[in-house]
């Protein structure tokens, strides 16, 4: 199952749910999370999609607090869910993200490394920290710019 952490990112859950499923030779479910903000506070507590039973990638474009992260990942294993990974392009990790990500509710945590974790310290979080390369696919797209290339055909699989 791919899950947005909230509505705003469900095209982006949804590509990603799309080429997990090509890649599985298997259609992969999806849902997301309720998710408002007024105040300064965060609520919602509707988790849809059907986690039972199931491994869950909880898809975002970034990383901040963790509050939304931990947040979809809690509901998620209170609805059944056997396994829960997160993911991300940038992980910022500001505030108490080092110490959130510490709760064994997540059992991955994976960011490209377009910022460095330098503020996560917790061994618990960095025992499940996995951080990708994207050096490849930054050069490739700044050649595809300059020469003229498609950047969209490199998104695609």
């Amino acid at each position: 199952m791919v899950i947005s952490p909230d509505t705003g990112g469900i095209k982006r859950a949804e590509k990603f749910r799309r080429d997990l499923s090509l890649v599985l030779h298997r259609e992969a479910g999806s849902g997301f999370m309720e998710k408002h903000r007024g105040g300064g506070v965060v609520s919602g507590e509707a988790l849809i999609g059907d986690v039972a039973g199931k491994t869950v990638v909880i898809i975002d474009d970034l990383i901040s607090t963790g509050g939304t992260m931990i947040r979809t990942a809690r509901a998620c294993r209170q609805a059944g869910a056997v396994k829960v990974h997160a993911a991300a392009t940038h992980g910022i990790f500001t505030g108490e993200a080092d110490k959130l990500f510490a709760d064994p509710v997540i059992d991955q945590l994976v960011i490209v490394n377009t910022i460095p974790p330098f503020r996560i310290v917790s061994e618990a979080t960095r025992a499940k920290l996995v951080v990708l390369d994207g050096a490849e696919l930054l050069a490739e797209a700044i050649r595809r710019i300059h020469t003229g290339g498609s950047v969209v055909d490199l998104l695609t699989l």
